[in-house]
């Protein structure tokens, strides 16, 4: 039933802003981090970002939706999620199948999250 509501364009337009926030802020968090830090730092910028822009997902979409932002904040999350794993298997990534399932929760808990904080009207 909630599938015939939805409203795809707001999950896609949600799906969007993520993705762009999250690729600037990954951008800026590189060029900033030096070469001599190395490893630690980037991870954290590249975690960082995955969070920026599942919260910017969520809240877009909650916020476009006229009702269940929470919903569409978190499919709008669950698809940011979808295209870093799939992004992550085809680079190679050897991420075990908790870590995926760890991923697709968080994005579920923050991207709802947020977009119920998007949908709340003043």
């Amino acid at each position: 039933m909630m599938w015939a509501a939805t409203r795809w364009t707001v999950v896609w337009a949600g799906l969007a802003a993520g993705a762009l926030a999250s690729a600037l802020c990954f951008g800026v968090g590189y060029l900033a981090t030096s070469s001599a830090t190395g490893g630690p730092a980037r991870a954290l910028v590249l975690t960082g970002s995955l969070v920026v822009g599942l919260v910017t997902s969520g809240w877009v979409a909650g916020r476009l939706a006229h009702h269940s932002g929470r919903f569409h904040g978190a499919l709008a999350g669950l698809g940011l999620a979808l295209i870093v794993v799939v992004v992550a298997r085809l680079g190679g990534s050897p991420a075990p199948t908790g870590q995926v399932l760890l991923l697709a929760g968080l994005a579920i808990t923050l991207s709802g999250l947020s977009g119920w904080i998007g949908a709340r009207r003043r």
